[in-house]
């Protein structure tokens, strides 16, 4: 197949429009950031990130197609997340995704945001192949899904409160960063050494695939109110804390693959992009002769190559929505 879609992600604080030929070849991934509008409120505002959305969507879809050549008359498909995320954002990608579906006469596909993730390897990495358990690291959730093809895989665990990415924006904002707290927290633990403060891995021996990491952000607010006097070393800290939740990611994802009896692993979201996570997996994939399938940077955070990714092996499949196509808050 050497369809040619365009891709809408607006599930979030970033606007992000994508064209994609057959299934991985990218003539244009353009994303706009909101971070900066919404600093000063310590958060993303929804109803400020959706009239963002508003304000940028059309210029970035203008741009997409200038970076790639092409005129909407050149589109084979419209694809676009239509959950889970914030509802008045996801409606403004929905709502543009439909009218050019309506008006060029070509197919729209709804994608699943989170199921998008693991499509960042697919646009990398030709030789993938099932079965094969996939780690989701992105804002909100963290999930470990079997999968045993496309459109065909099992959620064997989950957040059960915090996302270990919402865990780590929130720490960070307890040290006084604005969000995302991310790449504070991820230099923190490259620059120092991780021994000097321990802090919980929650749920870790528990007999399940489970994440839970309200708890470790309460140890960390009751640490700092216990010991006011060592905040100055914030970097050992905050590497001590940071190891927490990189253990207990290596020990649920490798112990699953271990159990599923599968060769494959797969890591992807916004947390993804971390350096020492990838270096923590590398690691572990290479000792336990797993092998590692891990996006660069810039395809970890939220955009809509990924999104276009899976929807490209969708459309080939035969999967098209219409234009009844509903919006969704939360995973169905």
């Amino acid at each position: 197949m050497n369809k040619v879609g365009l891709g809408i992600d607006t599930t979030f604080d970033d606007t992000s429009i994508a064209i994609l030929r057959g299934k991985s070849d990218i003539l244009a991934n353009v994303t706009l950031s909101q971070y900066m509008d919404h600093e000063e409120f310590g958060g993303v505002v929804p109803e400020r990130a959706s009239r963002k959305h508003m304000e940028v969507i059309n210029p970035l879809i203008n741009e997409a197609l200038k970076q790639a050549g092409l005129t909407f008359q050149d589109l084979d498909y419209i694809a676009v997340s239509n959950y889970p995320g914030l509802l008045g954002s996801i409606l403004i990608g929905v709502t543009v995704a439909k009218s050019l579906s309506y008006a060029l006469k070509i197919p729209l596909l709804g994608v699943n945001h989170i199921e998008a993730h693991p499509y960042a390897n697919f646009l990398i990495y030709n030789e993938i192949t099932f079965p094969i358990v996939h780690l989701v690291v992105a804002g909100g959730h963290t999930l470990l899904l079997h999968a045993k093809n496309h459109f065909d895989y099992e959620i064997i665990g989950r957040s059960v409160d915090d996302a270990a990415g919402e865990c780590v924006d929130k720490v960070a904002k307890m040290f006084g960063h604005p969000m995302p707290g991310g790449p504070v927290v991820d230099q923190a633990a490259m620059n120092s050494t991780p021994e000097k403060y321990q802090f919980p891995r929650p749920i870790i021996n528990q007999n399940n695939y489970n994440f839970s990491f309200s708890g470790l952000k309460t140890a960390m607010l009751r640490f700092r109110q216990a010991h006011p006097n060592l905040l100055q070393e914030e970097n050992l800290i905050l590497s001590g804390f940071f190891q927490s939740i990189v253990d207990v990611l290596l020990h649920k994802t490798f112990s699953a693959a271990h159990d599923l009896k599968s060769d494959k692993i797969s890591v992807s979201g916004g947390l993804a992009a971390s350096r020492k996570l990838r270096l923590s997996f590398e690691e572990k994939a290479k000792e336990k002769g797993i092998t590692l399938f891990y996006p660069p940077p810039h395809l970890c955070t939220d955009n809509a190559a990924m999104v276009t990714c899976l929807a490209a092996y969708k459309y080939e499949a035969g999967y098209i929505d219409n234009l009844n196509l509903g919006v969704f808050a939360n995973l169905r």
